[in-house]
């Protein structure tokens, strides 16, 4: 029988297991419909290919966090930033 984790083993024992779960960026995409996936792949493209910076880039996480909020699915630039970079939960 496998044993439940607790906060002061998961404190003092590093076990990605334990901690790694879908982040917020992941959940999201499980709520939509094939043609809105297509859709959030190729915007997440632009904004990879996207070389501007500051002002001059146009593709952002910014950018794709605010379309994404005005259609009903609410997430922060952050969550995206870090699933975009490799740095969230997923990893």
């Amino acid at each position: 029988m496998e044993q439940e984790s607790t906060l002061v083993s998961d404190l003092l024992e590093r076990n990605l297991a334990n901690v790694r779960n879908d982040c917020g960026f992941s959940r999201l995409r499980t709520r939509m419909q094939e043609v809105e996936l297509e859709a959030l792949d190729r915007a997440v493209e632009l904004i990879k290919l996207d070389n501007g910076s500051g002002k001059a880039k146009v593709y952002s996480c910014q950018w794709i966090t605010e379309v994404l909020n005005k259609h009903g699915y609410k997430i922060s630039s952050s969550t995206i930033s870090r699933h975009l970079s490799g740095r969230c939960g997923c990893e």
